[in-house]
């Protein structure tokens, strides 16, 4: 009798054995192998791509195709249509990303930069503000200017309505040839109006006499202050007699530096046939055009240039 201990005891239970794809039923495994098929069907490009760089191997039980996943992935990437495709997706996607850091360090580093200049603007335009302030008190101020300096020197002229200039004296000498110092302006003068001029004057008439400038060729020039301005005006109307005088002698009106100028202009005007004539009266100047024109005053270096004349820092520094 056998013990019952060592029979082996036999069950209507099977071991449960590993999983094999074997056990896969064959309706299974085609259903899978269709469905990979269509997948790289969907893209006949891709599909042509893959199939044409797919590594086969033959398993020698079922005699299937299976591609490896690498060789799918790099034939995708190497597929032109896809990368042009994808790349400017991902690029979309990465600045979207991106934009919001980028502007943040942007804003960030050029934030400061912009303070400044926006304070350096505001400065800017009150300085501008300032300046043009500024100018126009300059302006205000060159014309008040202007106008003192033209009524300095109407009143400077007003002071020499009594004087006259004799211009071209010949002045006296001794025997060697010498000039005798000091030269009697007033003997001078005395001699001039009433041998040339035909007045009867005496040392009464005149108030103080001297010379001006250096002396030239043995001429002088003499400033004459008479007493009163009829006086003055009685030797002045009688200067015609000098016309043709051997000496070039001649009586002028005590004008200021600045009308001097001006009658230097004039002279080079006339000579350009740019003027017909030109005088002086009573510290005026007075000009024509040309012969039948009218009379016209000039006071101003504007005056002169409506005539045609250029000035030069040499001629006439400042206005007045």
């Amino acid at each position: 009798m056998a013990d019952e201990h060592n029979t082996p005891i036999k069950t209507g239970l099977k071991r449960d054995l590993p999983y094999s794809p074997n056990d896969i039923s064959p309706s299974i495994k085609q259903s899978e192998k269709v469905a990979r098929t269509n997948t790289l069907s969907s893209s006949p490009s891709l599909s042509e791509t893959v199939m044409s760089n797919q590594t086969v191997s033959t398993s020698p039980s079922e005699g299937e195709t299976v591609l490896k996943l690498s060789d799918v992935v790099c034939a995708v990437i190497n597929n032109p249509q896809f990368v042009d495709a994808i790349i400017p997706m991902v690029l979309d996607k990465v600045l979207e990303a991106m934009r919001p850091h980028v502007e943040k360090i942007v804003n960030d580093c050029l934030q400061p930069h912009i303070e400044t200049i926006e304070h350096t603007k505001t400065t800017v335009l009150a300085q501008e503000t300032v300046i043009q302030q500024q100018n126009q008190a300059i302006n205000n101020l060159t014309n008040k200017i202007n106008k003192l300096g033209s009524r300095i020197e109407e009143q400077e002229q007003y002071s020499r309505r009594t004087s006259l200039r004799f211009n071209n004296v010949k002045a006296p000498t001794n025997d060697r040839g010498e000039i005798r110092r000091p030269i009697d302006t007033d003997a001078l003068v005395l001699k001039i109006c009433n041998t040339k001029l035909g007045l009867q004057l005496n040392t009464n008439d005149i108030g103080r006499s001297h010379p001006i400038g250096e002396v030239r060729n043995g001429k002088i020039s003499i400033i004459t202050r008479f007493l009163s301005y009829r006086q003055r005006h009685m030797v002045f109307s009688h200067k015609k007699k000098l016309k043709g005088h051997p000496d070039n002698l001649f009586i002028t009106e005590n004008l200021t530096r600045y009308r001097y100028g001006l009658l230097k202009k004039l002279n080079s005007l006339r000579a350009d046939g740019k003027l017909h004539s030109f005088w002086t009266h009573d510290g005026s100047i007075i000009v024509k055009r040309s012969e039948n024109s009218g009379f016209m005053t000039v006071k101003t270096k504007a005056d002169i240039q409506k005539l045609g004349g250029v000035f030069t820092d040499e001629e006439i520094v400042d206005d007045y």
